[in-house]
C-alpha cells in the first residue's frame, strides 16, 4: 500500500544488540508524539521492574526531544537486557486521518508499527503510553494466539452498547486498543493496517477513530484476555479501585498522571513513585496551557475541596477561553 511507503525517515538504536538474534526476546512497541514521551519512559521503567527477560522496545514517533533521548540511553546503560529502537516518522502522511484535541496523529502509528515489525518478530505487545506495569507479565508471551489476530481486553461495558448501536458490532465485547498482544503473521495476512487506513480515509465519523476501526476489522478474530492485562482507570473517577493482581494499569481519558490536574487522585502516586525512581524524576509535571486544561484543573481542585485554588483556575480558564476566541 502506497500509504506506508517512505514514512520512516530515520532510526536510532541503543542498548545490548546481542539480544537481537534471541528468538525468545520480547518485543514491545509504542506510537507516540513528544507529549507522551514521559509516559513511555516511565512505562518502560515500570516494565523493567517486573521482568528480567530480554526486551526490545520499539518507539515510533514524529518528534522526541534530545533530553529524552539521553534518558532512554540511561535506561539502556542500567539494564543490559534491553534494546530501545526509536523510529522517526513523517507525520504529514497522517494528515488525512481524523484527530481530536486529546488524540493526535500518533494514535495511527500502531498501523505502521505492525507492518514494519512483521519481518522482525511473530508476536508483538502494543501498549499505549498512559499505562503502568505493576506485576510480572512474562506469561502473556506464552499465550498461543493460534488463529486469532490479537489478544485483547474488553473496554468498559457501556462501550459495547455504543459499538452495537453505532456500527452493529457482532461480538460480545468491545476491546480497548491501548493494549494488544498481536499475532503479526495473522495481522499481515488479513491486511488489517491497510484496511484500517482505507476505512478511516473513506469514513471519518467514528467517535473513537482507530479503536472503532480495529473493533470492526477484528470482529470475532481476537482472543479475550483477563482484565488484569489492561485494567482501565479514569483519573476523573475517584472511586475506582484495582486488584492486587493487576499487571497493566491503564490511565484512560483526557487526564494523565503527568499532568498537574491529574495529581489529586488516589492511583496517581503509583505512577509518581515510579517516575521519581526513573531517569524522568527531574522532569516537571505538565501545567495547564489551554483553556480546556485550565477547566480540568479547576474541576479537579473543586472535587478535592481546594476551593480557593479552584476559583483561581476557573478565572484562568475564563481568561484563556476569551483569549482563544479573539
Amino acid at each position: 500500500m502506497e500509504f506506508f511507503q517512505n514514512i520512516i525517515l530515520k532510526q536510532h538504536s541503543f542498548g545490548n544488540n546481542t539480544i537481537l538474534n534471541d528468538k525468545n526476546t520480547f518485543h514491545i512497541a509504542f506510537g507516540i508524539d513528544a507529549n507522551f514521551t514521559i509516559g513511555t519512559g516511565v512505562l518502560i521503567y515500570s516494565i523493567l521492574q517486573q521482568t528480567n527477560h530480554n526486551i526490545i522496545f520499539h518507539i515510533f514517533t514524529d518528534t522526541i526531544y534530545d533530553n529524552d533521548i539521553e534518558r532512554f540511553k540511561m535506561l539502556c546503560e542500567k539494564y543490559p537486557n534491553i534494546v530501545i529502537n526509536i523510529y522517526y516518522l513523517n507525520p504529514q502522511k497522517f494528515n488525512q486521518l481524523p484527530t481530536f484535541y486529546i488524540w493526535s496523529k500518533a494514535i495511527y502509528y500502531r498501523f505502521l508499527i505492525t507492518n514494519h515489525l512483521s519481518n522482525i518478530t511473530d508476536t508483538l505487545l502494543y501498549l499505549d503510553s498512559d499505562i503502568l506495569c505493576l506485576n510480572n507479565f512474562d506469561s502473556l508471551f506464552d499465550i498461543n494466539l493460534k488463529k486469532h489476530i490479537a489478544g485483547v481486553v474488553s473496554d468498559n461495558p457501556y462501550m459495547l452498547d455504543y459499538a452495537k448501536n453505532t456500527f452493529n458490532l457482532q461480538q460480545s465485547y468491545y476491546f480497548n486498543s491501548g493494549f494488544m498482544f498481536i499475532n503479526l503473521k495473522n495481522w499481515q495476512k488479513e491486511q488489517i493496517s491497510e484496511k484500517a487506513i482505507e476505512l478511516l480515509t473513506k469514513k471519518n465519523n467514528f467517535k473513537y477513530f482507530d479503536q472503532d476501526v480495529l473493533n470492526i476489522l477484528l470482529n470475532n478474530k481476537t482472543l479475550l484476555l483477563d482484565n488484569k492485562y489492561n485494567t482501565i482507570y479514569r483519573l476523573a473517577d475517584m472511586k475506582t479501585t484495582i486488584n492486587d493482581d493487576t499487571i497493566f494499569l491503564h490511565y484512560t481519558g483526557s487526564t494523565k498522571p503527568w499532568q498537574a490536574w491529574g495529581q489529586y487522585h488516589k492511583l496517581t502516586p503509583l505512577w509518581l513513585n515510579l517516575k521519581n525512581a526513573s531517569p524522568w524524576k527531574k522532569v516537571p509535571i505538565s501545567q495547564p496551557k489551554t483553556y480546556k486544561q485550565a477547566k480540568f484543573m479547576a474541576k479537579n481542585l473543586k472535587r478535592n475541596n481546594h476551593k480557593l485554588l479552584s476559583i483561581k483556575w476557573y478565572l484562568k480558564y475564563s481568561l484563556l477561553k476569551i483569549k482563544n476566541k479573539l
